[in-house]
């Protein structure tokens, strides 16, 4: 299959854990980093393909867990909740974009905000905000 076909599985893989997070694309992705480094030694798909495979397979199942873990207790040590931010766009269907710490994130409520409205963070979901109505003084 060779170095360029697996540089560009390398790169979509990361491209698609950016897009939609979720400790299972970044696997391949190092899997197909694996297989550029060594492509050219080995010239047969098959074999390719089959080190690509157990590769990811391997950190899928002997690392995510690790990982995961080490992520839900930097997330617990985190005290983001309760902290204000305000509503900087509507995206539609309950979801917004919220600044925090500098960084824009996607933001979801079962209530109804309008840009510019401050809001009270409530929670984290997975990489979504979790917000809710600031009480007014």
């Amino acid at each position: 299959m060779g170095i360029m076909f697996w540089a560009i599985v390398t790169v979509t893989m990361a491209i698609l854990e950016i897009i939609i997070p979720g400790l299972v694309t970044i696997w391949f992705a190092c899997a197909g980093l694996v297989l550029v480094l060594i492509s050219e030694m080995v010239k047969n798909s098959t074999v390719e393909f089959f080190i690509f495979a157990v590769t990811a397979l391997f950190l899928v199942i002997f690392t995510r867990p690790v990982l995961k873990r080490w992520i839900e207790v930097k997330k617990k040590a985190y005290e983001g909740e309760g902290s204000e931010t305000v509503i900087e766009n509507i995206t539609g269907d309950g979801k917004y974009e919220v600044r925090f710490k500098g960084v824009l994130w996607t933001a979801i409520s079962p209530y109804i905000f309008v840009k510019g409205e401050k809001v009270i963070i409530n929670g984290f979901e997975g990489n979504k905000i979790i917000l809710r109505k600031k009480e007014e003084d």
